[in-house]
């Protein structure tokens, strides 16, 4: 069943959820399951581990819907519900894997790839955008990659991450910069050894 955005704000929707109105569930999730599914694959670094994260932020977000105080906006406490599930499921994943070390069992996690690099070795030079993402703080490759490899407004990343829209904005300029300077020193360099 294809379910509509009916134009209820988000305490109207998440009041019915707490009577049991599964359309208004529905509503919900539709509303807010993109934005939360980039936010999560970026912490985590894995596509199944961000979406175990959002079905269990969905799920918190139930099972609190009738605490919720409808004067304050949704999208930032549920952000931080997603920003906190993450943390604690890579704080289990890496105690997990030092228990593993420490027991001698040989099993060493295998360490994710900083958030957003897959978007961004698709679209740049692979050998080029290596290099120039090791440069980039985390941030600047989160804001970067949601802004411009996943077309999300200023607006929505900062509710995301919890920080300001300029401070959004900054990374976005930052991590051109740095990688516009990078990938151009780099075809430099190839330019000046092809001769």
């Amino acid at each position: 069943m294809h379910v509509e955005d009916d134009g209820r704000s988000d305490a109207e929707l998440l009041a019915a959820a707490a009577g049991g109105d599964g359309v208004a569930v529905g509503v919900l999730v539709r509303r807010y399951i993109r934005a939360a599914t980039l936010l999560a694959v970026q912490l985590m670094g894995d596509q199944d581990d961000a979406d175990d994260v959002v079905q269990e932020a969905f799920t918190v977000v139930l099972r609190k819907a009738r605490r919720f105080d409808a004067q304050r906006p949704f999208p930032p406490w549920f952000f931080s519900i997603v920003r906190r599930l993450a943390a604690n499921k890579r704080s289990r994943d890496l105690r997990r894997a030092r228990l593993m070390r420490v027991f001698g069992r040989g099993v060493v996690a295998e360490q994710a790839s900083p958030p957003g690099d897959e978007a961004l070795l698709a679209r740049l030079d692979a050998v080029a955008a290596t290099h120039a993402l090791k440069d980039l703080s985390p941030m600047q490759r989160a804001c970067f990659d949601l802004v411009v490899m996943r077309d999300l407004s200023i607006e929505e990343v900062a509710v995301m991450h919890g920080i300001s829209e300029s401070t959004v904005r900054q990374h976005v300029f930052r991590a051109r910069a740095a990688l516009r300077t990078i990938l151009e020193d780099n075809g430099s360099r190839a330019d000046h050894e092809a001769r």
